[in-house]
């Protein structure tokens, strides 16, 4: 028995992504946005032409069956009503993203193909060949999975090859983001989903607004939220079911992070109008925002103290540092620090092992901080004792928050998902589109 997967959940996938850190959106659907056999009267019926090519009304058909079976929903006249305008709206996107592919003479080949099931077969934990008994328990036929993933795959490609090269991050962005996170440390950050319906002009303003009432209607209804996303989503996050991460105050439109700060855990917000449309957002996690990494240093010490008497003068620590230095002097390595110990009358020697410089106090940090492995810093004195230290290793470290590559990453995923937007977006203002 083949077990089930989760929602139906395939992650994104893009050739190369786990290379690069770029993931790319892979929407499982049943599409046959080539001619398919004549075998029903909805198989030749139009249900859109997009630049000459035709969207049949049982490509739209066989979307909505394979939207009810993946998201929980009441399989009735009213649902598959309500579904039809955003699938075909699904439909015309992936058709323009493939003619775009084919005009940049974009190929998809069989190892692509092949790397693309073993991904996802990997991201849902089963053997390989898993997702063929899945997909054949469930009805699904393969070839229309492999269109899907040939047009997918397709986009990934152009859009790395087209955009990739206008994607360049600088370090002054790099340090606006760490100063942000430092500032926004110890404040709340959120975990969400999304689920973004555009508005690519004033006049479809009523029409998208009605379109993702419907969809908060089904959600409510119990729909799944990441099914629902990855059908219906036109926003960069489509293919990991909606799935955003952890933002910050301030790093979303005023309305979203208004509208998240009232949300409740799990809960899905109204359609909130920002950023060129209408999103869907559900809260899954709270937690408090960590500082940004700062790389730090871990050292191996080893110390030496030399006793001063409770009641000693000035000139008596003196002498003890005078002391202190000589042996500093005539001493090398780790390894002699016992021995070293032993020549001093009221000394001791003793292993500190590992501490982080940040967890020393300030003037001994100070002392050690640029101190030669095997080398004895300058005496430092405390109450009742002057002490020599030794650094034995030295190590870095990595701090607790993101690091500048971390961001970076994410700095650059966020402006190349943000151009393949404006891609489509422009796609479809020059296209044209006759609907039946």
């Amino acid at each position: 028995m083949v077990p089930p997967f989760k929602n139906f959940h395939f992650a994104g996938f893009s050739p190369g992504s786990c290379r690069r850190g770029l993931v790319f959106p892979l929407i499982i659907a049943v599409t046959a946005l080539f001619a398919a056999p004549a075998l029903t009267q909805d198989v030749q019926r139009i249900a859109a032409i997009v630049n000459d090519e035709v969207i049949s009304r049982y490509d739209v058909e066989q979307r909505i069956r394979l939207v009810i079976a993946t998201s929980r929903l009441q399989d009735s006249t009213q649902t598959r009503r309500r579904l039809r305008q955003q699938v075909l709206r699904g439909l015309i996107d992936e058709s323009l993203q493939l003619q775009a592919a084919k005009r940049h003479s974009i190929r998809v080949g069989k190892s692509d193909l092949a790397h693309a099931f073993r991904f996802i077969e990997k991201q849902n934990k089963v053997p390989v060949g898993g997702l063929d008994r899945y997909m054949q328990q469930s009805g699904i036929p393969k070839p229309a999975l492999e269109v899907q993933l040939r047009a997918q795959i397709s986009w990934s490609k152009l859009v790395r090859r087209r955009l990739g090269r206008n994607v360049q991050i600088g370090d002054e962005e790099v340090d606006e983001a760490l100063a942000r996170l430092q500032a926004n440390a110890g404040r709340w950050e959120q975990r969400i989903s999304e689920i973004f319906l555009p508005v690519d002009s004033p006049d479809q303003v009523e029409e998208v607004r009605h379109a993702s009432i419907g969809l908060l209607r089904q959600l409510r209804e119990g729909a799944s939220f990441a099914a629902m996303a990855r059908q219906f989503s036109r926003g960069a996050t489509a293919a990991q079911g909606g799935a955003v991460g952890w933002v910050q105050p301030g790093q979303l439109a005023t309305a979203l992070d208004q509208a998240i700060g009232k949300l409740q855990l799990d809960d899905i917000s109204d359609p909130i109008e920002a950023a060129g449309g209408y999103y869907l957002i559900q809260l899954h996690e709270r937690r408090k925002i960590a500082a940004a990494a700062q790389s730090g240093l871990k050292l191996a010490l080893k110390q030496i103290v030399l006793s001063v008497a409770e009641d000693a003068k000035e000139a008596d620590y003196a002498a003890r540092e005078t002391l202190a230095r000589t042996v500093a002097e005539s001493s090398k390595g780790c390894g002699n620090v016992e021995s070293a110990a032993k020549d001093l009358k009221l000394a001791s020697a003793g292993d500190l092992g590992s501490v982080k410089l940040t967890d020393l106090p300030g003037n001994i940090a100070a002392a050690v901080k640029d101190l030669a492995v095997g080398r004895f810093s300058p005496p430092i004195r405390k109450k009742g004792s002057v002490m020599l230290l030794m650094v034995c290793k030295r190590e870095k470290i990595k701090g607790q928050g993101p690091s500048r590559e971390s961001i970076t990453k994410n700095l650059t995923q966020q402006r190349l998902a943000m151009l393949a937007q404006r891609y489509l977006r422009d796609l479809r203002r020059s296209a044209v589109v006759e609907l039946r």
